[in-house]
């Protein structure tokens, strides 16, 4: 269970709902703030001024209990907005109850205060949903004091009140469905912005400008450490004769399953780029080159045993790889030559094989 700390949390899911949280509790005590002045000013009674007071504070308390201990975490929406929204127009029910007619509109704005704490958050048929719950919750206390406190009631007035109230309400359910959905437009237009920049479109491996970044990066830590990496060139043997063959479609689906084949075969702190054409390059984290070639071999083997049954039974595909490893303080550039160097003596050694800057195998 994730621990909560009273701003901020270990966990970022955690900590960024307890910021909405902290928000949500600062609009309550502002409310609380205008019960406060409305109590002064002899528009809401003593006894409904200690109901609405004490529910504030209990439910300040009891969301921010759920949010310490992580329990929000167990329900489908773990920032509770719903429950939110729901337990403060409740309080402004009661508050209105027992508050004088003329000063009831006052606290008919604060419900729109709840009411927009939900607009960014949910969609429209919850917030309709919402605003029929805030009408039926009007209703109710209309009915209440009509039984109760007749001769404080200008039933036609009431009815003016609430009938402008659900009009806005629903109002704001809408155009609060139409931010909602706009948000998710662009939260979803900027992800797919952000996978176009750093990532290939064919291969969905990263692009080279992407890996240049990282690579620049991991020579910056390096360089401070002390540590060292490594770089693979690959390069699928005899790309050509595929294209020239079975087409580029069939070239394109070769390139897409090789890459997702030594995205899988790389440990999960390297990194794969597309180098160009059909070649990928591979930053091989905390490693020297002993350990890259073992890295590269499981890359080997896995695209050779790779089948295109659909494209041809006997289609087999092999990889020539080349390995460097960074020297500190170099330029990225020279270990890369460096790789780009092995792996030519890997295709002119016959292909399907790993060659190192300084050791040849087989």
């Amino acid at each position: 269970m994730a621990e909560a700390g009273v701003v901020v949390n270990s966990d970022a899911t955690q900590a960024r709902l307890m910021k909405r949280y902290w928000v949500a509790a600062g609009s309550s005590l502002l409310v609380l703030l205008l019960m406060v002045v409305l109590h002064w000013g002899g528009y809401l009674t003593r006894t409904g001024f200690r109901i609405t007071a004490g529910g504030i504070l209990f439910w300040i308390v009891f969301y921010y209990a759920l949010f310490r201990s992580g329990l929000n975490l167990k329900a489908s929406d773990p920032s509770l907005t719903i429950a939110q929204v729901l337990s403060a127009i409740l309080m402004l029910d009661i508050a209105m109850f027992y508050t004088v007619s003329e000063a009831r509109p006052v606290i008919l704005l604060t419900v729109l205060m709840a009411f927009v704490f939900g607009v960014f958050r949910l969609p429209m048929h919850k917030l309709v949903q919402i605003a029929l719950v805030a009408i039926a919750g009007y209703v109710l206390m209309i009915v209440l004091l009509q039984q109760f406190r007749s001769k404080d009631v200008d039933l036609r007035l009431e009815i003016l009140r609430l009938t402008v109230f659900g009009i806005v309400l629903l109002w704001f359910a809408v155009m609060g469905g139409y931010i909602s959905r706009l948000r998710k437009t662009l939260s979803d237009s900027r992800a797919a912005i952000e996978e176009l920049a750093t990532h290939d479109p064919l291969t969905g491996a990263y692009n080279r400008r992407h890996l240049s970044n990282m690579l620049l990066q991991e020579k910056m830590r390096c360089d401070r450490s002390g540590e060292t990496f490594c770089i693979a060139l690959l390069d699928l043997d005899f790309f050509k004769n595929i294209n020239d063959t079975f087409g580029h479609q069939a070239g394109d689906e070769v390139l897409k399953a090789c890459a997702e084949c030594a995205n899988q075969a790389i440990r999960p702190i390297d990194c794969l780029g597309r180098y160009g054409g059909e070649e990928f390059e591979v930053l091989l984290t905390q490693a020297d080159l002993e350990g890259a070639r073992i890295v590269a071999e499981r890359i080997r083997n896995a695209v050779s045993e790779l089948e295109f049954p659909h494209i041809s039974p006997d289609l087999r595909v092999t990889v020539s790889i080349g390995l460097a490893q960074y020297r500190p303080k170099e330029n990225i550039d020279e270990a890369e030559k460096r790789a780009d160097a092995a792996l030519y003596r890997a295709k002119a050694a016959g292909r399907n094989r790993i060659e190192t800057e300084a050791v040849t195998a087989g």
